[in-house]
């Protein structure tokens, strides 16, 4: 898949056309990966320690702003999209006009968009109370009519999908006409590398194209597989904890670390795999494959933060003392943690600016046969 990915003329095969939109799709969960481990912890930390007054509606009205956004963000996927469905569209023997209604993909994530918006007008009438313009009756009314209108949208999403559905069906299993036409020969499709050389091996060399692609499709995919798979495990450890609680009654004082551990390792885990990409990129650039560990220095808050307060609980049990537990969250937020996740997410930033970095000549000659033209996905 050498094409670019906004390239508005030629022709798209049916694989083709999958990978880019994983590309594209990639590139947007990448943005929320962001957002959820630098942004969101570091303006979260400032909120509680220089604007502890006002703590409890911060949180609620920037939660459902962080949800706005991270919706925003789905949305603008069918725009981004709209060069590669054209492309598919002339390999179908259409024009690119019939790309249009990938645009009402974008009405349900916006109508779901509303959500945050209710929240924030709930958050508003209960502080403001009769006062407030937009709403002066109860907090329960106000409920029941969020939960009429939510019904509403959801009814309206799903007569809007479907529809919308069977259509991108057509587009992913419609074969492409085998003869050309006004928009150019029928493409030929690459031959790809076996998975595990592309993707789970540290040996060879990766041009950056074929790096970047590679990383959105394999942070794309392990957003797809992991979270219902870590779902799976960390109910199973529960259902043993529990029985553990029930045999041995004094274990009942670790539960709480045990619990926050498995809460926050998968978060911890999640970009783990893209290890070997990293370090087939710094063979590329001829650097130190100890600079890998930059592009992961966010995920350290993660395992560091939240430990005065494990630590509370596991010495103190159940006679943790409120004076202990606020010191204990004092530690965890405030400028020390506002400091350490700033300058993880500058490690970060320094290791994903050097991976991006122009290949060397002789790498980029050396690598060419194997990762230039076989530069995205593998054979499976």
């Amino acid at each position: 898949m050498n094409h670019a990915l906004f390239s508005l003329t030629g022709r798209l095969t049916r694989r083709d056309f999958a990978l880019t939109l994983g590309v594209i799709s990639g590139g947007v969960f990448f943005v929320m990966l962001a957002l959820c481990y630098l942004l969101f912890p570091l303006t979260a930390s400032a909120a509680v320690g220089f604007f502890r007054d006002s703590t409890e509606v911060f949180f609620t009205v920037y939660i459902a702003a962080f949800l706005g956004l991270n919706l925003l963000l789905y949305a603008l996927i069918p725009p981004l999209a709209i060069p590669a469905v054209v492309r598919r569209l002339h390999d179908l023997g259409h024009g690119g006009g019939w790309a249009a209604p990938i645009l009402l993909l974008c009405v349900p994530v916006l109508l779901l968009m509303l959500l945050p918006a209710y929240i924030f007008i709930g958050i508003i009438n209960e502080t403001m109370g009769p006062s407030f313009p937009f709403w002066n009756g109860t907090t329960e009314a106000f409920a029941s009519a969020v939960v009429t209108s939510m019904g509403i949208l959801l009814l309206l999403f799903f007569l809007l999908f479907l529809p919308l559905a069977c259509w991108l069906g057509w587009l992913f299993l419609k074969k492409g006409k085998p003869e050309a036409n006004r928009w150019g020969d029928p493409p030929v499709e690459e031959v790809l590398p076996p998975t595990r050389a592309a993707y789970f091996s540290c040996a060879g060399t990766v041009t950056r194209t074929a790096f970047i692609r590679r990383s959105l499709l394999l942070l794309l995919a392990l957003g797809l597989v992991l979270p219902p798979a870590a779902q799976l495990v960390l109910q199973t450890i529960v259902t043993v904890l529990i029985v553990l609680v029930a045999t041995i009654p004094e274990t009942v004082e670790i539960l709480p670390s045990i619990i926050i551990l498995l809460t926050i390792l998968p978060f911890v885990l999640f970009p783990l795999p893209l290890l070997p990409l990293i370090r087939q990129r710094l063979r590329t650039l001829g650097h130190s494959p100890y600079e890998a560990f930059l592009s992961f220095a966010a995920l350290l808050p993660l395992l560091i933060t939240p430990l005065p307060f494990a630590r509370l609980v596991l010495m103190e049990g159940s006679t943790v003392t409120a004076g202990a537990l606020q010191s204990a969250v004092d530690s965890m937020i405030g400028v020390p943690s506002i400091l350490l996740w700033t300058l993880c997410g500058i490690l970060s930033l320094i290791g994903i600016i050097r991976l991006l970095a122009n290949d060397d000549i002789s790498c980029r000659r050396e690598s060419s046969d194997e990762s230039e033209v076989h530069d995205v996905l593998p054979k499976m």
